[in-house]
């Protein structure tokens, strides 16, 4: 069986064995401690924001695996840039880099640059304002009919990322306390 994540499914309901592959993995021992390990890392952080697609980009700013990397002592120099060099998405690389230097198994890796670098990439708003018959209308919370708009998406702020991180690492800690 292949252990990358792709969207085309080779079997039927294979994409929900991968999920529940990578829940497992969350739970685990191992991916218990892999996230109480990112927990204190991103509040340790100096600066609470975290960058998208990159381990660590080159003005230093880090991703969450990256912030666990500082926090363990084992973050990487960032590559300087050339001119005005593109910097390439390394999601796939900082999963690999997770696993083989954090001590961080695969799927709780990839869940974690999941949730990093795809699910907080856009935030969706309401723009107000009068709208013309005939075109998409967003309604707010719970389809609030007194709530319409224009949806607005734009860029997720670091800051932003940064809050959104640390939610779903806590929610995906199980407390063994009660």
């Amino acid at each position: 069986m292949r252990l990358n994540y792709s969207e085309d499914e080779d079997f039927p309901g294979q994409f929900n064995i991968w999920q529940a592959n990578c829940r497992r993995s969350l739970r685990g021992k191992r991916g218990q401690a892999a996230l109480r390990r990112l927990e204190a890392a991103l509040l340790a952080m100096p600066v609470k924001a975290l960058v998208k697609g990159k381990l660590v980009a080159h003005d230093g700013s880090v991703c969450a695996i990256g912030a666990l990397a500082k926090a363990d002592g084992k973050l990487p120099e960032p590559e300087p840039l050339i001119d005005d060099e593109w910097e390439d998405d390394d999601t796939d690389d900082t999963a690999e880099f997770a696993e083989n230097n954090l001590d961080v198994p695969k799927l709780v890796a990839w869940k974690i640059v999941a949730q990093n670098d795809i699910h907080n990439d856009v935030v969706w708003e309401l723009a107000h304002g009068p709208v013309q018959a005939g075109h998409g209308v967003y309604r707010g919370p719970d389809h609030d009919p007194n709530v319409r708009g224009i949806a607005l998406i734009r860029p997720m702020t670091g800051e932003e990322r940064y809050e959104k991180m640390l939610a779903w690492v806590r929610s995906q800690i199980i407390d063994t306390a009660r």
